[in-house]
């Protein structure tokens, strides 16, 4: 039975993640590496991306998150548990480089799931309220939340700044890599009965693609059959094995949350 780890990325100090024996990796000045096995996203690829920087009394870290209304990012749990202060970044694939499409927002208030608990992988989900105002546009767009469970073998896509391996910094651009979705049944083959529950999907690629520290919290999205992409998934766990390797990652079934979503942002 392989263990698992959360990959949320710290970057100022050090955080023992919940179940996991890997080190926390810090940001670089001059990030490098990709989303693992991935490519470079186009501009306005994925608009509904949203880096997403927050403190917490141990430090400040780093997380993907997903525009899922004007006011609020969709995210882990563990990335908003005990976060003080936020900074996200809007409308930019770039983390570092000078971008007149960047759009720095502040928030302070945030949700988690009423049933998430960091001792263990489950509602591992939460919400971001954006405090200051701002406009879409081209750059910066809603993504709409899956209305229906998602099934095996379908093609998502994940996109995210996280590492390219288990010992490197986060990206300087955003990257996205193409994935399928596993049957729980099959993913309980690997992880174990006790730990894959309903409100979890795994998914992998055909060359061990898939993400490392820093995707946590990022939007796992797949197209509605007409053309149009819809949020299914948040990124929330990995093998603890490490980032590299040819096990399935861990998300949050959007579907499952939607009520709850909706319940919180009206």
């Amino acid at each position: 039975m392989k263990s698992i780890v959360l990959i949320c990325l710290c970057v100022v100090s050090a955080w023992a993640g919940l179940i996991t024996e890997r080190k926390p990796v810090p940001v670089k000045k001059h990030f490098g590496g990709r989303i693992v096995g991935g490519d470079e996203a186009a501009e306005n690829q994925f608009p509904w991306q949203v880096a997403v920087y927050f403190d917490t009394s141990d430090g400040t870290y780093f997380c993907g998150g997903a525009l899922v209304a004007e006011n609020w990012v969709l995210t882990a749990g563990h990335c908003v548990y005990h976060a003080k202060v936020f900074t996200l970044h809007l409308g930019s694939n770039s983390l570092v480089d000078d971008d007149d499409n960047r759009v720095t927002l502040g928030a302070s208030y945030s949700v988690p799931h009423p049933d998430y608990d960091p001792s263990d992988l489950e509602n591992d989900i939460g919400l971001i309220r954006i405090d200051t105002a701002y406009k879409t546009n081209d750059h910066i767009k809603v993504i709409p939340l899956a209305s229906s469970e998602l099934g095996a073998d379908v093609d998502v896509i994940v996109s995210g700044w996280g590492a390219s391996g288990d010992w490197d910094g986060v990206e300087n651009h955003l990257r996205f890599v193409g994935l399928k979705t596993l049957s729980n049944d099959d993913c309980k083959a690997i992880y174990g009965e006790a730990v894959i529950t309903d409100g979890m999907v795994c998914a992998v690629g055909p060359n061990s693609e898939g993400t490392c520290n820093g995707d946590s919290g990022g939007p796992l999205v797949t197209d509605d059959g007409s053309g149009n992409s819809v949020h299914v998934g948040v990124v929330s766990w990995a093998s603890a094995s490490g980032c590299e390797t040819n096990h399935p990652s861990g998300y949050t079934r959007t579907a499952a949350y939607r009520d709850w979503v909706e319940s919180v942002i009206g």
